[in-house]
């Protein structure tokens, strides 16, 4: 019997390195197909104002039909089917205007992906997310502390520790980076009762 490769369900457009290494983690550990959009490998942050010019890119601005081929997503009756596309910003670097319209996502309205879009946001930043969750990261040593967080390639996060990290963000007030958590969680637990 021929296995049919796995649909990609799940994409992210990143803020910056910590969101990146956050995305890259959930990706190899619950082992599940992710695309991940960072800009410069995530040395160049992507930011709330700036948002809209990756989504018109050729990346992200076509049909989809067009985008469904070229990402492997399924496509059925002019619709994307079991598919997000995750924006995770901070919310340190726009005006309140801005936080509000990605929040509510009207930033987003009249662009091809709309209907799939799920906009995350850290107010007012990841690391304060990161604080409010208990999750205390040096300043100095960012990149290494979220290493140790997130770590990648099979490393010591499982999918129990990553529904732990996920009841903790549920509780946070200043973020509602748990949509992710959870959308990834269902898919790799979904992947394995297959």
């Amino acid at each position: 019997m021929k296995i049919k490769p796995a649909k990609l369900e799940v994409m992210s457009i990143v803020h910056g390195k910590s969101e990146l290494l956050m995305c890259r983690s959930l990706k190899s550990n619950l082992k599940i197909k992710h695309e991940i959009h960072a800009r410069n490998k995530g040395k160049s942050s992507i930011q709330v104002n700036s948002i809209i010019n990756e989504l018109e890119s050729k990346k992200f601005n076509m049909g989809l039909k067009k985008f469904s081929q070229e990402f492997g997503i399924e496509y059925n009756k002019k619709k994307l089917i079991n598919f997000k596309l995750f924006i995770i910003m901070d919310l340190d670097d726009c005006e309140e205007k801005q936080a509000k319209e990605f929040r509510d996502k009207s930033m987003f309205i009249g662009h091809p992906l709309y209907d799939y879009i799920e906009p995350i946001y850290n107010d007012p930043n990841l690391e304060g997310t990161m604080k409010e969750i208990g999750v205390n990261i040096n300043p100095k040593e960012k990149i290494r502390g979220y290493f140790r967080i997130f770590p990648t390639n099979k490393g010591d996060l499982d999918i129990d520790m990553a529904i732990d990290f996920l009841e903790k963000l549920k509780k946070c007030q200043k973020s509602n980076l748990y949509l992710y958590f959870d959308y990834c969680i269902a898919i790799a637990q979904n992947n394995s009762i297959k």
